[in-house]
Order: C-alpha cells, then structure tokens, then sequence
C-alpha cells in the first residue's frame, strides 16, 4: 500500500504542466487532427479522376503483334504484322469529365476548410469547458477549506456551551458536502483535461492548464436576413455542395454523350518474309448499339438527385445554426450582463462578509453556512451563465465561418456597408 502511494506522489511529481492559450490549442489541434488529415488525402481521389481525363480517350491503346505462317509446295515463309489502335471520344464527353472532376477538386478542398471550422469550434468549446472547470475546483477547494475551518470552530464552540449540537451538526454536514463537491468538481476537471488533451495530441504526462478565456463582446446583431446573406457567403460547407452539384451535372451531360459513336483508329505495319513491307491506317466507330449507357446515365443521375437534395439540406441547416446561434448568443450574453451585474457581485461580498462576520462574532455558525452556500451557489451558478454566453460566441462565428475575435469587425462592417 506504501509503495503504490509512493508511486502515485512521484508520477504526480514528475507529471510536466503546459499552459496553453486557446489560440495555440486551436491551432495545434488543426495541425494534428485525424480529421483534417483524412479531408486534405481525400483530395487526391477527384485529382487522380481529373488526371485521367487529360487525353479524349476513354481506353489505354490496344497493341497487337501477330505471325501468319503460309505454306506452300515451294516454301513455308512467315508473315509479321502490327496494330496499335485507339478510341477517340468525339463527342467532347472527356471534357465533360474534366470539368467535373475540377468541380470535386474545389469541393474536396471546401471540405478541408469546413473540417477545419469545426474541429476549431470542438477546440474552443473544450477549452472552454476546461477554463470553467478550473474556475470550478479553485471556487469549491477554497470553500471546503472554509467549510472545514467552520467545522472545527463549531467544534470547539459546542466543547465551550456557546452553540448546540444542532449547529455542530450543520457545520459538519456542510464540511462533509463541501469536500464531496470538490472531489467531485476535481474528477469533472480531469476528464475535460483529458478530452482537451486527446484533440491536441498531449501524452498522459502532461496537465494541461489554461489560460483566461476573452469575454465574449458586445455586439449589435444584424438582421437575420443580413446573418443568413453573411453565412451563405462564407460557408464552406455550403460552397463544397454547390460545386458537387455543378460536378453531377456535368457528370450527367457526359453521360449522355455516351449515345454518341467514338471514333477508333489504327495503325499497322508488316512484313511479308523478306520481300514486301506494308503499313496502313484504318478507321472505324464504335456503335453504341447493345450497350448505351443506361447504367452510367442513371447512376450520374442518381448522383445529381443527391447532390441537389444535400444542397437543400445543407442550407437549411446553415439556417437553422445561424439563427440558433445568433438567438442563442442575444440571451445568454443578456442573461451573462445582468446575473454578473445584479447577482454575481453580492455573492462575492457575501462571501468574504461571511468570513468576517464569523471571526468578529456577529453570526451563528448556522447564519454562515446558509448565508455561504447561497453566495457560493450563485458564483457557481455564475460560471454556468457565463459558459453558455462564451460557448454561444464561439458557435455563432463558427455558424458565419469567422474567428470569435473578428466576429465584432465582421458584424460591425456589415453595419457600417
């Protein structure tokens, strides 16, 4: 038991401490996450699909060599022959092709840029999380020492007849709640630590700390018209459809030009044994008579239908993530202003009043518990509203594709145009 204690106290003592700044968090955690990893390999797909359609040619080069022996009373002699042909799309099918591999190569690369938005908006948000956190366990250890420091005084007041065992009581009860709390607060903050460190990479010997959080600014939403028109025009995810929209059309018109012949041509040279050597060219066209392209026509679409109706959602839910967030940071920064205002003040100066109150002998230790846990319950409270009121910033830049510190330039430029 002695040794496994041991263990723990010095994997504590050599445990490394980073303090990270959200920037910096939000940074790394693009540079190294699997998912933006997996959207930036994702390009290569329509990239090698484009490639392929440089050359009008739907097939590789056929090349034949053959050997005709001919025998005859005279003499046995050999006849050599070769023949490269290939089919030649006339219809400007290829080119149709091209374009919309173009097309998936622009959306691929609006993927990265979308998947960066949102693993920096899943950063934020659990940065943000670790930040109250660690505003929750200084809040909860300070007050389960007081608590405990309440709990001893009560004793040596009950051993001197000045209180009774009631009052005893409570003071233990609120030592005991305290202490839960805290340990409680403290699991809850090592989780989130966790969570954070798993996105940026850290190793299991690493605590991570944070630095303060800005607070979020006070800006004038525009209409929701206005937030909507800003959205449409910086949204990846949005701009990442319409291009794989255009790409299926294009897919689709090449698919019917399928109907049309390609032309094939061949070349071929020979030799009949040592005598005559011949070379010529022929031409022909593939006749699109048993096969016409009725699967690759359904299937382009098929993926056109797709794609139009992922266009439809995707802007409905843009919609609803701008509105929602816009509302959504409206109230809870209203609600953050007025409890910080009007509620958080008073718990703070109940708090430290509560202490003094205590050593001057102006209150029982039944006043103090219920006059702290009141106060501290409301500071508690506090970082909830003020959680909500960051978390519902960082989501409505996200929601306009804009950094949280630029959201009151972009929002105020929109004003001002």
């Amino acid at each position: 038991m002695v040794l496994a204690l041991l263990g723990v106290a010095l994997s504590t003592v050599w445990q490394d401490t980073a303090v990270v700044s959200i920037d910096d968090a939000v940074t790394r955690a693009v540079l190294l996450s699997p998912a933006v990893a997996a959207a930036e390999g994702a390009v290569q797909a329509p990239r090698g699909a484009r490639a392929e359609t440089f050359w009008p040619f739907p097939t590789n080069p056929s090349v034949e060599y053959g050997r005709v022996r001919r025998r005859s009373p005279a003499a046995t002699v050999y006849d050599r022959q070769l023949v490269v042909s290939q089919e030649i799309e006339i219809g400007g099918q290829w080119l149709f092709r091209r374009s919309a591999a173009g097309k998936l190569v622009q959306s691929a690369l609006e993927r990265v840029d979308d998947v960066r938005r949102r693993v920096s908006l899943a950063t934020r948000l659990t940065y943000l999380d670790l930040a109250i956190a660690e505003r929750r366990v200084a809040l909860s250890d300070s007050n389960a020492v007081f608590a405990e420091r309440l709990a001893d005084l009560a004793a040596r007041q009950l051993a001197a007849g000045e209180i009774n065992q009631l009052e005893r009581n409570a003071a233990m009860l609120e030592a005991a709640r305290a202490g839960s709390a805290a340990q409680r607060i403290g699991a809850t903050r090592a989780a989130v630590a966790a969570r954070l460190a798993e996105i940026l990479g850290v190793g299991a010997d690493t605590v991570l700390k944070t630095q303060s959080v800005p607070h979020p600014p006070d800006v004038a939403l525009e209409s929701d018209n206005r937030l909507l028109m800003l959205a449409v025009e910086r949204r990846s995810d949005l701009t990442a459809v319409i291009y794989e929209v255009e790409a299926s059309e294009r897919t689709y018109t090449a698919a019917k030009l399928s109907l049309l012949p390609n032309l094939t041509i061949a070349a071929f040279s020979g030799r009949e044994e040592d005598t005559d050597d011949l070379f010529g060219l022929s031409l022909g066209f593939t006749v699109p008579l048993f096969r016409r392209g009725q699967s690759a026509r359904g299937v382009a679409a098929a993926e056109r239908s797709v794609a139009q109706a992922e266009l439809l959602a995707t802007q409905r839910r843009i919609q609803a993530e701008v509105l929602a967030a816009a509302r959504r940071y409206e109230l809870a920064g209203m609600a953050e202003d007025r409890f910080a205002t009007d509620v958080l003040r008073a718990a703070t100066a109940n708090v430290t009043l509560t202490e003094t109150a205590l050593a001057e002998g102006e209150v029982s230790v039944t006043d103090v518990v219920v006059l702290r846990t009141a106060a501290v319950g409301a500071q508690m409270e506090y970082l909830d509203v003020l959680a909500e009121a960051t978390a519902a910033w960082f989501e409505l830049a996200a929601a306009l594709n804009e950094s949280p510190a630029e959201l009151a330039t972009l929002l105020n430029r929109g004003i001002e145009q």
